[in-house]
């Protein structure tokens, strides 16, 4: 009795903790259920409205470059064609070492509709492309502004006409999508599944009434509103001069979603690992400059995420109640898988279904890394 005693007195410890981590999983997968049914289900299952004004208003694409010269020669002439009754393009050269000059002169002749602007060397008071955006949108003559890159391509003719299309009486911003490029690398597929999972959470929030951010991409608002917004929040860091304005501004009501396919802005993914991983660090950074309850809800979803996986591989050790956590498990990637792939169906990027088992695992491995590159490297330059 006495071994039997002394037996039982070791393990309970060890009961102890495993019934605690079975209640962290428990709970997490909770979480994880209620994130994909009841937030990001909604975006997976909504039909997506199509509005078709009686006249559409005239527009300011602003476009700013920063030794571009490749990427305008490849996609200015989609923007420059769009099939859109009024429109200017305003390209803002923020001091380009290359032939960037040169190759908008080729296009000057035959647009009368394109304006550039020039940053001067010791012209530049904020950091990153925040003053280049700035001196865009203040030079533009109308008020519904559509940003991109210049490493952006509309997929079509018709995207001024779906974005701007989307706004109603009381509309201020439409978000819009701009997906990657596919090609058969791992660091590809990852990028682009880390790239749907981004707009998976700040389209299914602005549709479920909390839009929280946007990407400067593929985007749109009005140039009144961004003239009257406090540029305080994070001037000082290089990134965030389209989500931040999102972050402090939109609300329920004056933002709408606009995901037709031919909407999309195309763009080449990152094809070094260290080029990927410096742009997305730059990118996370401004999620610091966030509303708190913002940062709660996204830091709840990641937490509940890693959570998820790590606390399953510590059930699975030793346990008397692996059946009930591989059903768990099974039921929580089922649901996960589902709203994913119809999602991944909406965003035409239907490939990466079939890889979900072993990127949903990774986006979680790239998460900590990328949380933990940030404490260390808290803000890299653009460019």
């Amino acid at each position: 009795m006495l071994i039997f005693k002394g037996l039982a007195e070791c393990l309970m410890p060890f009961l102890c903790i495993m019934i605690i981590v079975f209640g962290v999983f428990t709970a997490v997968a909770i979480i994880q259920v209620l994130f994909y049914s009841l937030i990001f289900g909604k975006l997976a299952y909504s039909r997506d409205p199509h509005y078709e004004p009686d006249e559409y208003p005239p527009v300011s694409v602003v476009i700013c470059a920063k030794n571009e010269a490749e990427n305008l020669k490849k996609n200015l002439k989609v923007v420059l064609i769009q099939n859109y009754p009024d429109f200017e393009v305003i390209i803002v050269n923020d001091q380009s070492t290359d032939n960037t000059i040169e190759v908008l002169a080729e296009y000057f002749d035959r647009n009368e509709n394109l304006r550039l602007f020039n940053i001067k060397p010791g012209e530049k008071p904020l950091p990153g492309k925040k003053f280049a955006l700035k001196t865009g949108i203040e030079n533009a003559k109308n008020d519904i502004i559509v940003v991109t890159d210049a490493d952006c391509k509309p997929v079509s003719a018709h995207w001024l006409e779906h974005l701007v299309g989307s706004y109603l009486s009381d509309t201020d911003f439409v978000l819009g999508y701009s997906p990657f490029y596919k090609a058969p690398t791992l660091l590809n597929k990852l990028a682009r599944y880390e790239n749907v999972m981004t707009a998976m959470q700040y389209l299914s929030f602005a549709k479920v009434g909390m839009p929280y951010m946007g990407v400067g991409r593929n985007m749109s608002f009005r140039k009144s509103l961004f003239e009257g917004w406090d540029h305080k929040s994070g001037k000082n860091i290089s990134s965030g001069d389209d989500d931040l304005f999102v972050n402090a501004l939109a609300r329920a009501k004056n933002t709408e979603l606009c995901l037709h396919k031919d909407s999309f802005t195309y763009s080449e993914a990152k094809n070094t690992w260290s080029e990927w991983i410096r742009q997305k660090t730059r990118h996370v950074s401004s999620g610091n400059h966030y509303k708190l309850y913002h940062k709660f809800v996204l830091f709840l979803f990641a937490l509940s995420n890693f959570l998820f996986y790590t606390t399953f591989i510590v059930l699975c050790i030793k346990t008397f109640i692996l059946p009930i956590v591989l059903l768990s498990l099974a039921l929580v990637l089922f649901t996960k898988y589902v709203v994913t792939a119809k999602i991944n169906n909406k965003l035409q990027q239907n490939d990466l279904s079939k890889w979900f088992g072993i990127m949903d695992p990774l986006y979680i491995v790239y998460l900590l890394f990328i949380f933990i590159l940030t404490i260390f490297r808290p803000n890299p330059e653009w460019k």
